[in-house]
């Protein structure tokens, strides 16, 4: 492969910081995996990301904290560049040599989100070609994913790459039984996944505050656990479908009467009283999945079963995330909230793919065209 002289690189670094120190350095590790490929070929490395939903230029959304990780994963100095359009980054390239940068937040210019061929053009003129590598952000159509194609030499990273191959294989070749976990919040974010994910798989189980808009649709008292009614009833009409029998209800929920008070009981879904809550799945629940996981070849999980943070509800996502690790099967997960879950009961190293893009992945299982993805000449040394 050609020399890539000084090289911009579009990672995904968008991670969780708290008074300036980095909570989560999952996306910051993938980022780095191909950098001594990268090194071998190329004069500079300049890594580029967004982090969070900055109006303007806000201190509390700036990428140093990212730097100092960077550092510390790679024991080197890593030169940090107050802005992205900074006019000394030509100068910084000239009199440097097999130097890694980081540029500040790309969102800190509101050209970023605009997709503004100003901005695009202005981003990468210092450097002689660009690796787009942020497969978290494939799924937006901005400048740094797509404006800059016409003002540079572009290159599909290798972690887009493996990204990709590892989540087309979940929608047209994966090794039966499939089987699919979903929890989190709301089935209204996970609607088109399950739509399009139903017909190709044999086991959908749901848990999580998702499973309470189902359970209500069968006519169950819920209490005053989480569902949306604008949904019960297209959840009504999946279970009905010529699909429905693939999906796996819970059979018991852990319940509380007040999150806060982090009490909790094990009730079966016909037992609710109307001031009950509930917060995981429960001991049988957790038992019925085992039995469809561990005879499960394929395994494709995203949402935790409860809420996990809380140490008395997080007995159900705890015990998926065991059982996942341990089924035999080849795994993914659809990063988010799942990758915190893992991190907090058990190993990444146990999984055989975790993606760095919680919203890229659905939408990418959704049978959505993602606007930054195979768009550019795949990076192969």
């Amino acid at each position: 492969m050609e020399n890539l002289g000084n090289v911009l690189i579009r990672s995904d670094l968008n991670v969780p910081v708290n008074n300036g120190v980095v909570l989560d350095n999952f996306r910051i590790v993938q980022a780095l995996t191909s950098l001594k490929k990268i090194r071998g070929i190329s004069k500079n490395i300049v890594y580029s990301s967004h982090l969070g939903r900055p109006k303007g230029i806000e201190p509390k959304y700036s990428l140093k904290p990212i730097k100092n990780e960077m550092e510390s994963l790679l024991q080197e100095e890593i030169i940090f560049i107050e802005d992205c359009l900074s006019k000394n980054i030509k100068n910084l390239l000239n009199t440097n040599k097999n130097k890694i940068f980081l540029l500040e937040n790309l969102r800190f210019h509101d050209g970023e989100m605009k997709n503004d061929n100003f901005f695009a053009k202005k981003l990468v003129e210092p450097f002689d070609s660009y690796i787009l590598d942020a497969f978290g952000a494939s799924h937006r159509a901005h400048a740094s994913i797509v404006g800059i194609s016409n003002h540079i030499k572009c290159y599909q990273g290798e972690l887009m790459q493996k990204e990709i191959y590892e989540l087309n294989t979940l929608i047209s070749n994966p090794t039966p039984p499939y089987s699919v976990i979903l929890g989190g919040a709301k089935i209204s974010d996970k609607l088109s996944l399950v739509k399009n994910l139903l017909p190709k798989v044999d086991n959908l189980l749901l848990g999580g505050g998702m499973c309470f808009t189902f359970l209500k649709a069968k006519g169950l008292n819920i209490g005053k656990s989480i569902f949306e009614e604008n949904f019960i009833k297209v959840a009504e009409e999946l279970m009905n479908s010529e699909y429905g029998k693939k999906i796996i209800l819970p059979d018991d929920i852990g319940v509380t009467d007040s999150i806060e008070s982090m009490k909790r009981i094990n009730k079966s879904i016909n037992d609710f009283d109307e001031d009950d809550i509930g917060v995981d799945i429960g001991p049988k629940t957790i038992k019925k999945f085992y039995k469809v996981l561990t005879n499960s070849k394929t395994i494709f999980w995203n949402g935790p079963m409860g809420i996990f943070e809380i140490k008395n509800y997080s007995m159900g996502t705890q015990e998926v995330t065991d059982m996942i690790a341990n089924s035999g099967a080849y795994t993914i997960v659809g990063g988010g909230d799942s990758v915190n879950a893992i991190n907090t009961f058990s190993n990444l190293n146990s999984y055989n793919h975790v993606s760095t893009g919680g919203g890229a992945s659905i939408e990418l299982l959704e049978g959505k065209k993602l606007p930054g993805v195979n768009i550019y000449e795949s990076f192969i040394i």
